[in-house]
């Protein structure tokens, strides 16, 4: 059974100023959660690289759309969404690979987990426990 003990969403047009307010906010959720402030730390970067990614990625080439963050604890485990409605990933001739972000993000968290649509949008799951709880 999965009890789902709290959760936190807000949607937020794809700007700088959003991928910062949504760090802040995770970083609120990570210490109702009981999180060191090294966790917390690395639950800051995680997300501001996801957000950052949305914001400069995601609406290339078109108007600027939507992040959607959300913060749910289930079963001891804080698990916070990034997604937009964007062009989805794909690959791009100007970039050697995946960047830095992706591996950042999954080396700082206990799961990842990416959902690119070809109809457009990502998605990116950030797991980190959650020794308290709730939020």
């Amino acid at each position: 059974m999965h009890l789902v003990v709290a959760r936190w969403q807000a949607r937020f047009c794809a700007t700088a100023e959003a991928a910062h307010a949504i760090r802040g906010e995770m970083a609120a959720v990570a210490r109702r959660c009981g999180l060191s402030e090294e966790r917390v730390g690395d639950v800051k970067l995680a997300v501001s690289e996801a957000a950052t990614n949305a914001v400069v990625h995601a609406y290339r080439g078109g108007p600027a759309g939507s992040i959607t963050a959300t913060a749910r604890v289930e079963d001891s485990r804080l698990r916070i969404v990034i997604s937009d409605d964007g062009v989805g990933m794909a690959p791009r001739v100007d970039s050697p690979g995946l960047g830095l972000g992706l591996p950042l993000i999954t080396a700082l968290a206990d799961e990842v987990e990416v959902v690119s649509s070809e109809e457009g949008g990502t998605e990116i799951t950030i797991v980190f426990p959650c020794p308290a709880g709730a939020l």
